[in-house]
Order: C-alpha cells, then structure tokens, then sequence
C-alpha cells in the first residue's frame, strides 16, 4: 500500500475518493460528505496493482486558536473513509497515525496545541467500532435540522418587524428583527433554489426568554416561504450544537427535525 498526504487534489484524485464515498455509503447509510477543498491536509491510501486503487481517503481540517486566546488551543478535526471490501487491513491506522503526525508538526510552526477529534456521524457500525478500540471519547454533535414549509407559514404574522438589513461576502442574506427603534435580533440565510440555510439566529439577551425568539423565527419562515424578490422557499434547514439546548429545544417546538448528526470524539 501506498499513503500520499497532499493538500491540494486534483481531477483524477476528486473522481476516486468520490467513488469511494459513495462505495461507503452503499454498505452504510452514512450522511458524510467528501471534503474536496485546497488548503486542508488529505490523505489517500492507494492499494492493488501497482498501488493504482484507492482505498482510503481522510481529510484533516485545522481550526487554530483565536488569537486572543490565553491558553493558545485550537482544534484539528479529522475524517476518514475506508473502502467496504478493505477495512481490517490496518489502512485506517495508518492515516490516522499521519494525520497525528502532521498535527504534531503544525503545533510545532505554529507554537499552540490542538486537540484533535474525530467526526463521525454515528450511522457506521465499523466507525463506532473502531473508536470504541482506540478509545476516543465522546464529546458532543451538532444536529442538522429541517422542516418543510407550509400555506400556514405564509400566513404567520410576526410580533417582531423583520427587515432585510444587507447581503455579506459570501452571498448570504442578513435580516434583522426589531421591536419599535430597537434591534433584537439578527439572522443570515443562504439560498440554493427553493431549499434555505439559516444560521446565527441570535436574540440579544435581554430580549430572551420572552417569545421574541419563537416569533422571529415563524417570522422569517412566513418571509422565506412568501417573499417575492427570491424564489419562495419550500423547506428550510439549521444547523445546531448538541450544547445549546434552548436552540435545539425552539427547532423542535417550531416543527423542525433531525436530518443529520455530525459527532466529535476526542482522541
């Protein structure tokens, strides 16, 4: 067998390690993606003739610490994938023993330490075995939520004056939600046909605890599902740590439900 670390991929590469995801996925029904990115330290296991055919690929990904950090801590969260038909064979130790190596190193130039986790969306017997064996610990998961919406939607009048403030960088949209003169909230939405993320649903903390946030968000479901200047949306999606019980609690009560589970052992 053959490892090659790269941080770049090319066509060729992409092609094969989407093939072997969605190898994993046809003997689990995994909900991981395949991260194809530059700039994020890869891994591939290359086996069979000539060492020609991949059969592992993982991905390590670097979250270094703030810089007004005191104790000078970040993350390194790794992924891996490992061919159905080639698991037991040692391939997944050795990616995993490359990527703690190459965190060693970036602690090293970068003078912090980084826990390192790794993912997994506990829908892999193999996955949560092997993790049982090298004793990671459990940490927690974040939740990906969603829900359709409805002519009720629509017609869901907010307490709250919801305004679309402006468009950032990256293309989404930012609302925020007033009451009189005074912003009590804000949230931000991405597009993708009639499908919606909507992420940082925050209320300002003085305004919590006091319906402001269960009417906002019903707000912005009637908006999203009505409004005329974007295509209508016919579902929305979230994305919520497995910490913050409030959020996930006011998803639940407003109809959302779990799509999909990312969770983070420590190792």
């Amino acid at each position: 067998m053959k490892l090659l670390h790269a941080t770049a991929l090319n066509k060729e590469q992409k092609t094969s390690i989407l093939a072997l995801v969605e190898a994993c996925k046809k003997a689990e029904p995994l909900s991981l993606s395949a991260a194809l990115e530059d700039d994020i330290d890869y891994f591939l296991s290359y086996g069979g003739e000539n060492d020609q055919i991949l059969l592992g690929y993982s991905f390590l990904f670097f979250v270094g610490p703030p810089t007004d950090q005191s104790d000078n801590v970040g993350s390194a969260e790794f992924m891996a994938f490992v061919h159905p038909a080639h698991r037991r064979k040692g391939i997944f130790t050795e990616m995993l023993n490359a990527a703690l190596t190459c965190t060693e190193t970036y602690e090293k130039e970068h003078q912090c330490e980084m826990d390192f986790y790794l993912l997994s969306d506990q829908k892999s017997e193999d996955a949560d075995a092997v993790l049982a064996l090298i004793g990671a610990e459990y940490w927690y998961s974040e939740y990906t939520m969603t829900r359709s919406l409805t002519e009720k939607d629509r017609a869901y009048q907010p307490n709250v004056q919801i305004q679309r403030d402006e468009q950032s960088p990256d293309g989404s949209d930012l609302y925020t939600a007033s009451l009189g003169n005074q912003i009590i909230g804000t949230c931000a939405v991405i597009r993708s046909g009639p499908s919606a993320y909507l992420y940082s649903f925050q209320i300002k903390k003085a305004y919590q605890s006091q319906g402001h946030g269960k009417d906002f968000l019903l707000g912005m479901l009637a908006l999203l599902a009505s409004e005329t200047g974007n295509q209508p949306a016919d579902s929305v999606s979230v994305q919520v740590s497995g910490l913050n019980y409030i959020a996930r609690n006011l998803y639940k009560k407003t109809g959302f439900h779990t799509a999909d589970t990312l969770s983070y052992y420590i190792y």
